[in-house]
């Protein structure tokens, strides 16, 4: 009896450690950030660098604008996206038909509104706390997301998240830092284990 007792000292404290982390997290809507996202791909010469911004509106909609190198609205709403690229038609399709994104978007909104239930409901959540600097370890619960996506892991400092990085089954994946503006801001080149290093580092200048 005792040492369960001991035992459940460390995990009611990492309970506590989450619940004020997300706490701290929760952007009230209406909010927006930059972002660039670098897409690694075996299928790729050289990475996919993309830049824009991230909205959460009033009304709980997800927005994602890429700005450069081309335009392009994915856009939240409830189960249903769409996407709008200059030049084309809108697309919608419903979250069923691309789990990874609903795993990144559910991720992402559930941080923006400090909504652990939603984590957990599609994540097994993991906190790793450093010196200046924290990490969230999100593995997937659900098999077809597990065949698209391995883990997303969030690192950030104080109240603001700095990366999102995606992991897949076969080794691709993409970093998506926050709060900067162009590619010129992460370290050149973009190689993927020096942004990854970017991303775990200790607080910004």
């Amino acid at each position: 009896m005792i040492a369960l007792s001991l035992a459940a000292i460390p995990l009611q404290a990492a309970d506590a450690d989450l619940d004020a982390l997300l706490g701290q997290l929760v952007r009230p809507p209406p909010d927006s950030t930059t972002f660039v996202e670098v897409r690694y791909s075996s299928l790729l010469d050289e990475p996919l660098v993309v830049s824009g911004v991230l909205e959460h509106h009033a009304d709980g909609a997800l927005v994602r604008r890429v700005e450069a190198p081309y335009q392009e609205i994915t856009e939240l709403q409830g189960e249903n996206v769409t996407v709008t690229r200059a030049g084309s038609k809108p697309r919608r399709f419903s979250l069923d038909r691309a789990p990874e994104l609903r795993g990144m978007l559910a991720s992402f909104g559930a941080l923006l509104t400090g909504d652990r239930k939603m984590l957990e409901r599609y994540f097994k959540v993991e906190l790793a706390e450093f010196e200046g600097r924290w990490e969230i370890t999100l593995t997937p619960r659900d098999r077809k997301l597990q065949r698209r996506l391995s883990t997303i892991v969030v690192d950030g400092t104080a109240d603001r998240p700095r990366c999102f990085t995606m992991l897949e089954p076969d080794g691709d994946g993409s970093v998506m830092a926050l709060g900067v503006q162009t590619p010129a801001d992460l370290p050149a080149p973009l190689d993927r284990t020096a942004l990854e290093a970017w991303c775990s580092a200790g607080p910004r200048d």
